[in-house]
């Protein structure tokens, strides 16, 4: 312990920072209090000696301390890219704790390791609570993706895909998971993909609907940027803002002027997706409203605008680079005129 003095005057005693994982464990398991983020990284990039202390102290540390040594890590990686939280997220994946297995699968999310296929497969059909098999359901969408780029192996990234389109096609299935789903599977360039998200979009129920929009994003289907456009004059908020993401993701350049006018918009979420929305499609008139954005005095708007500057540079530079294949664009007209011919 060290003494330090408080601005009124006070000595007041606060915990040195725990210098190793046993120091750190038995600081937890006395749970007087609840450790800093900056003594908790010492979790970080944990040997396999480490990983077994922690294993076996991890069930005798109080619902409160789990709970918070995962969300103050998770937190922090956001900040700091040097924390290597793998091996300790992937124990918290069987925590008892539903809050503490979504927060481990979200603090995974950037990995893509083949290790992982398994255990979110297996909490997306085994997991008692929806909360949770919908948080694996959204993970499962970074398999799918490496799938398609070759970064994952196809029998792994058919794994995933199979038990997306399960929960997508079993009928008792929750919306929130099924709504999840369909964001994920959107990755895959398999057949069927295309009228299944269409069938969502059609659907009664506005989760459903709003999860298809966003998997029209995640598509790469130009074909979709028309639909895209249409709903960023929507009347609902959380469809415009899945439509203005989605028509950024899909570069619907005919939606600049639209996304401009979503600027002034009511609902700050609607605003931070037609930045990103600008920064993706780039262009003069895109650049200068997002200069404009970037001095707005909400933090959140500004350093998004900054952000999405950045990529409009990078964009802007690889304009010469196809990303999409354009000519599928007008192929539902071209489709219509054959049936008439």
């Amino acid at each position: 312990m060290t003494d330090t003095v408080a601005a009124n005057g006070e000595t007041q005693t606060q915990p040195e920072p725990a210098r190793s994982v046993e120091v750190l464990l038995a600081q937890l398991q006395a749970d007087d209090a609840l450790p800093s983020a900056q003594e908790l990284v010492v979790l970080s990039d944990l040997s396999l000696a480490d990983l077994r202390r922690v294993q076996e102290a991890w069930g005798t540390l109080s619902d409160t301390c789990r709970l918070h040594t995962v969300q103050s890590l998770v937190e922090e990686s956001a900040s700091n890219l040097h924390l290597q939280l793998g091996r300790l997220l992937r124990l918290a994946l069987k925590d008892p704790l539903p809050d503490v297995r979504i927060l481990a699968i979200r603090g995974l999310w950037e990995d893509r390791e083949a290790d992982l296929v398994g255990p979110m497969v297996h909490i997306l059909n085994n997991d008692p609570y929806d909360a949770v098999r919908a948080a694996a359901a959204e993970a499962l969408g970074a398999f799918v993706l490496a799938g398609e780029l070759d970064e994952l192996s196809p029998a792994l990234a058919m794994r995933a895909e199979d038990a997306l389109l399960a929960v997508l096609h079993a009928e008792m299935e929750p919306l929130t998971v099924q709504a999840h789903a369909l964001e994920s599977i959107a990755f895959s360039g398999e057949t069927g993909i295309r009228e299944l998200i269409e069938d969502c979009y059609y659907s009664h129920d506005d989760e459903m609907r709003i999860a298809a929009l966003r998997a029209m994003g995640r598509s790469a289907d130009v074909r979709w940027r028309s639909t895209a456009q249409a709903e960023l004059g929507s009347p609902d908020t959380e469809m415009r803002a899945a439509a203005a993401r989605a028509c950024g993701e899909l570069e619907a350049r005919d939606a600049v002027e639209d996304l401009v006018d979503l600027l002034s918009d009511e609902s700050k979420a609607v605003r931070l997706a037609a930045i990103f929305a600008l920064g993706r499609l780039g262009g003069r008139r895109a650049k200068e409203m997002l200069n404009a954005m970037s001095a707005s005095e909400d933090s959140d708007e500004a350093k998004t605008a900054e952000h999405a500057l950045e990529e409009a540079l990078f964009y802007g530079d690889a304009q010469g680079i196809p990303l999409f294949d354009e000519s599928l664009e007008n192929w539902e007209d071209d489709a219509d005129d054959w049936e008439a011919w």
